[in-house]
């Protein structure tokens, strides 16, 4: 996958280091109409302190250090991470009483640098296929290579619809890595290169069930 150092130039780690590389935070806006009819997802990305060092020194973001990106930097720098390669679709996967809806292509909403030093990025993907007022929505945000880490620790909202509760479901951590311990062992107890992980990402994903009240 590599979609974000390839895009970034930035080195490929060395086969067989442990996974994952990149650890990112996540939020989620769940946009409706007024019928209330899900159109559309607001997604933010907020990247590890390291990380994001290392997409500010490859774009040459705050050279004065002052903490603060300046328009002109932020404008230039929007979407950067949108340049998904084959086999990356965003990470995103949403269900309206179990039935899998339709993501559109991202659009860029915005980029900033949060006090701690972490980029934050937000993009906007419109939803096909929803019906209007669903009792349930279900979201999960994961790379299916398992490269990337996502936890979904920023705040998930729903705006345009009342009495709606999101409820964050947690992975069962030691059941997921008993699993990717048998699947190392199925490979021949050792991964000789990173191509060859095994695609673990979804057992270990931070799952978001919104249930909201009838109309």
């Amino acid at each position: 996958m590599w979609f974000l150092l390839l895009a970034f130039g930035l080195a490929v780690p060395a086969p067989g280091r442990a996974h994952p590389h990149i650890f990112i935070d996540a939020g989620l806006v769940l946009l409706h109409n007024r019928a209330g009819r899900l159109v559309a997802v607001e997604v933010t990305w907020r990247y590890d302190e390291l990380y994001s060092l290392l997409i500010m020194q490859d774009y040459g973001l705050d050279p004065d250090f002052d903490g603060t990106l300046t328009q002109a930097e932020r404008a230039a720098t929007l979407g950067f991470d949108l340049n998904w390669g084959v086999g990356f679709e965003g990470g995103l996967e949403l269900w309206q009483d179990g039935t899998p809806l339709m993501l559109g292509a991202p659009e860029p909403v915005s980029l900033r640098l949060t006090d701690s030093g972490q980029l934050e990025t937000v993009h906007r993907r419109p939803v096909a296929g929803a019906i209007p007022m669903a009792p349930v929505i279900k979201a999960a945000i994961y790379d299916r290579e398992f490269y990337i880490a996502f936890e979904l620790t920023l705040p998930m909202r729903v705006v345009g619809r009342a009495g709606c509760a999101p409820r964050l479901v947690r992975p069962d951590l030691d059941a997921a890595y008993a699993i990717l311990e048998a699947e190392i062992e199925r490979l021949g107890g050792a991964i000789s290169a990173e191509q060859n992980f095994p695609a673990v990402g979804a057992i270990f994903a931070d799952q978001v069930v919104v249930t909201c009240a009838p109309a």
